[in-house]
């Protein structure tokens, strides 16, 4: 297997409000701080070290499987990207059942500026897998300087980035695993 490895990233994730409550507790209920995990997601893989933009490419749904570690509400996403869009198209997946839970649009996009459009607040469980995507043409391509593979899972914040998830195309199809072993962000 080629040692090379690439991650194509959009700077692109969930912002969770988690609130957590132990089963034998529920009237205590903990809440944590609002978080975009990606950022410790990058510095922890080391996909931080290189980065190249892409624009103008073929269309794909891409983006992330995760599993939160604890109850939370997911508030928000943002999108960052190296070229000017409109109406990008968000979904949200159960990664276990294949099944849509929300799609956002965000309607604006400015070149390599973090975008944040809230959402009706969506509830994420520790016993489920989720994917989170977008569909488009730019990206930013992420690479560890020493060019090597990274393992996943990989903890950031209250989630587990499991591996990135990829399908070509204008469809909101489900995506799939690029490779079960690697991190392919977005």
């Amino acid at each position: 297997m080629e040692k090379y490895f690439k991650i194509i990233t959009v700077v692109f994730f969930l912002v969770i409000t988690i609130s957590c409550s132990k089963d034998d507790e529920a009237s205590e209920l903990k809440t944590y701080p609002e978080e975009n995990p990606l950022a410790l997601y990058l510095e922890k893989s080391e996909f931080n070290q290189s980065t190249a933009n892409h624009v103008d490419t073929l269309y794909s749904e891409q983006g992330f499987q995760f599993k939160p570690k604890v109850k939370g509400i997911m508030k928000a996403v943002t999108l960052k990207i190296p070229d000017n869009a409109t109406n990008i198209r968000v979904t949200i997946w159960n990664a276990d059942t294949h099944v849509i839970i929300k799609t956002i649009t965000v309607p604006n996009v400015n070149a390599n500026t973090e975008i944040r459009q809230e959402i009706e607040p969506l509830e994420m469980v520790p016993e489920t897998r989720y994917s989170i995507v977008f569909n488009g043409n730019d990206y930013y391509e992420r690479l560890r300087a020493n060019g090597s593979e990274q393992n996943a899972p990989i903890d950031a914040g209250n989630v587990s980035i499991i591996y990135t998830v990829f399908v070509d195309g204008n469809s909101q199809n489900y995506p799939w695993p690029m490779q079960k072993n690697l991190i392919w962000a977005i």
